[in-house]
């Protein structure tokens, strides 16, 4: 690289840097594979964030539709411990909605787990099958870029 330098009476020699990547055979890179695969990383990054939305929407919304029917709910136990005569039948009517309620509270709590569950698994099932495709696009262009035994020897 030596033969590179010209001074030109310049302080910092000049290089010629075409000459001198010429001359560490760097091999081929495909810009334009790097290019795509990070598209297709963007686009899994999309989709991703999507399913976590529609999973968030889903459980927001659910919770909406639970937060109702425990008004209703509770409404519904008022007028009929109010309508009550006896003590008894409102100690009764009391005990049987708070047995309806843990059970009902149980099945829901059972019910968010799972969209929980599911939306994070849709969501992991995306990133993960991208990783393994991003690593085989690696190995892919790690490949095409590699010289060719033939090629060093020349």
């Amino acid at each position: 690289m030596a033969n590179n330098e010209k001074n030109n009476g310049a302080m910092f020699p000049e290089w010629d840097f075409s000459k001198a990547w010429a001359e560490m055979k760097v091999p081929n890179f495909d810009v334009d594979a790097l290019i795509a695969a990070q598209h297709k990383n963007i686009e899994a990054v999309n989709m991703a964030s999507k399913a976590v939305v529609d999973g968030w929407q889903a459980f927001a919304k659910k919770q909406a539709e639970l937060w109702q029917a425990a008004v209703e709910d509770t409404g519904a136990l008022a007028q009929g411990v109010a309508a009550a005569k006896e003590p008894v039948e409102k100690i009764a009517r009391q005990a049987a909605f708070a047995k309806s309620s843990i059970e009902v509270g149980i099945s829901n709590v059972r019910e968010a787990q799972e969209m929980a569950a599911k939306a994070t698994n849709k969501t992991v099932d995306i990133v993960s099958k991208r990783w393994v495709e991003s690593v085989e696009e690696a190995v892919a262009m790690a490949g095409e870029a590699t010289p060719k035994a033939d090629a060093v020897a020349k």
